[in-house]
């Protein structure tokens, strides 16, 4: 590393520590109580996810398992049920996996070696880096996506086929020798409220002096955009079954494929299959289109059909599950709503006609 280059990283860092100091996030629930655990649920929320949808999604997690021990004798069905509308479903997966190998190698007490975390189910080189960093005050880099835009606004790295090593080499050479916790959660609030995607903030980034990109107005060229990749459309057909308004038929999605491990309302490839299920489960009622509408993915985008049927007596189905709309079950965020939606619709109908009663 030549003089200058060595100049140029620590005028970022300092920059970027002092500016951390005075106006970074310094109240985010993970920043509190600092402890390796926090930091890698915290890490693993933000994965693919907005802080602001993180918050009450992580104050949840902690309510029911403060401790890592706690978390540890979880079922993955509870943990589900509270990252219903995260999404990225498989995190939660890889958070039970983590916490029942940590309890049987290390008595419950996180790793504080990076070769050992890095073999951890979801914890990625980045996720390590940044539990080393913050959590163990250790000289570790992170590489996120906001990090990725950091480095390549900075250095004008336009080129889209840079390779990840590269950039882990920019990366590591930034990290400071002192302050390096301090320096990690400055360069991912940098990311997240400066040097962001669209309309990023230029006057108010502490590194813009010497920020190539913005010596040079390619701010909005920096990072390239790639091809935008045209999503795969599917129809999905969905049928609510309710007993006694209280209870809703759902089948568990096995580990595989979207929504793994989620329950979900019996799905149909048409409106015919619908009808043949009604008809061989003796239901005489038809059953009626609840709502349409469409939801994303990353890679897919659905066309869902909800369709509902209220019932009395249902025939037994070994592979179905009667659960109570009021309790929080482990589904996917569409239909978790549909399910708000109706609970709602029933409270509110009860309401009424305690109203009634209580006037007559």
């Amino acid at each position: 590393m030549s003089g200058n280059e060595s100049k140029i990283y620590d005028y970022f860092s300092k920059n970027l520590i002092s500016w951390q100091k005075n106006f970074g996030r310094h109240d985010l629930p993970w920043q509190k109580n600092i402890s390796p655990y926090r930091v890698w649920i915290s890490e693993i929320m933000l994965q693919q996810t907005q802080v602001k949808t993180a918050l009450p999604y992580f104050e949840r997690f902690m309510e029911k398992y403060p401790t890592l021990k706690d978390l540890s004798k979880s079922d993955l069905d509870d943990i589900l049920k509270i990252w219903t509308g995260l999404g990225y479903y498989r995190r939660a997966e890889y958070i039970h996996k983590t916490s029942k190998i940590i309890k049987e190698k290390h008595n419950s007490i996180f790793p504080e070696n990076y070769e050992e975390m890095v073999q951890l189910p979801g914890i990625g080189r980045s996720t390590a880096g940044a539990i080393m960093s913050i959590a163990f005050k250790k000289k570790y880099p992170i590489l996120d996506g906001n990090v990725k835009r950091v480095v390549k606004r900075f250095f004008a790295i336009h080129d889209n086929n840079t390779s990840d090593k590269k950039l882990w080499q920019f990366s590591e050479n930034l990290v400071p020798k002192n302050n390096n916790d301090i320096y990690t959660q400055a360069i991912m609030d940098l990311g997240a409220t400066i040097c962001t995607k669209k309309d990023p903030k230029c006057d108010e980034c502490p590194v813009r002096l010497k920020c190539k990109s913005h010596k040079y107005n390619l701010i909005n060229v920096i990072p390239i955009r790639g091809k935008k990749i045209k999503k795969k459309e599917k129809e999905l057909y969905y049928l609510i079954v309710i007993k006694n308004k209280n209870f809703i038929l759902m089948k568990k999605n096995p580990n595989n494929g979207i929504w793994a491990n989620l329950w979900m309302p019996i799905e149909f490839r048409n409106r015919k299959g619908i009808r043949e299920f009604l008809k061989n489960s003796k239901i005489s009622k038809d059953a009626q289109c609840l709502e349409k509408f469409n939801h994303q993915l990353t890679h897919l985008k659905f066309k869902i059909n909800i369709y509902f049927v209220n019932v009395e007596k249902f025939s037994n189905y070994d592979e179905f599950s009667w659960k109570n709309i009021y309790d929080n079950i482990a589904t996917s965020k569409p239909i978790f709503e549909v399910i708000q939606k109706l609970a709602e619709e029933y409270e509110n109908e009860n309401d009424t006609l305690l109203k009634i009663k209580e006037r007559t």
